[in-house]
């Protein structure tokens, strides 16, 4: 058997694991989780620099609650599919991955949060990929973010997250739910 072929196998065998349904066990739900946005809103929480070096993004002044985001996983998915269209791009599997950590460290959540691959996410998800699904602790599979456009909050996966603006929403969703997580925690 090729090194492909198993591979191949290896990535069905993981997706037909992966296949859950979210259920909320808890009483009140966080309004982070609960409803679709209308229209895609670029979150106001990091800015880029006019020369678009993502070094020099700013962040806001609050920070990120390191409890809260202790709760959250990111992972990409590094299927067949994904890798190929990052490829496509010039770009290697690693690249959301290293991406997505720089976001964790400049607000300084970088050994809070888990950022790690992970398989495919429905072949459905993979051919609108890459993607990138976003997991918390009090739930099963992905969370659906405030922030993700209709059909990804349907599937709870972001879709086609490549360029540098996909992942700063697909960042500021994170932090979005992040902060709002505390807030409700606070209110508490």
């Amino acid at each position: 058997m090729s090194i492909l072929a198993t591979m191949a196998s290896s990535v069905r065998a993981a997706a037909s694991l992966l296949i859950a349904v979210v259920v909320v066990t808890q009483h009140q739900r966080c309004h982070a989780f609960q409803t679709a946005p209308s229209s895609y809103q670029q979150s106001s929480r990091l800015l880029s620099a006019a020369t678009g070096d993502q070094d020099t993004a700013l962040s806001s002044n609050k920070q990120l609650d390191k409890i809260i985001a202790q709760q959250f996983t990111i992972q990409v998915c590094t299927s067949t599919s994904c890798c190929k269209k990052l490829q496509n791009l010039g770009l290697d599997q690693y690249h959301l991955l290293g991406e997505l950590y720089e976001k964790a460290k400049i607000d300084n959540i970088e050994t809070d949060l888990i950022i790690e691959d992970g398989g495919c996410r429905g072949g459905k998800n993979c051919k609108l990929g890459p993607c990138v699904a976003v997991l918390h602790e009090d739930f099963d599979g992905s969370v659906a973010l405030e922030g993700m456009g209709q059909s990804e909050f349907n599937e709870r996966v972001f879709h086609g997250v490549s360029m540098q603006d996909d992942v700063d929403r697909v960042w500021g969703c994170v932090a979005n739910a992040i902060d709002l997580m505390a807030d409700e925690e606070n209110e508490a």
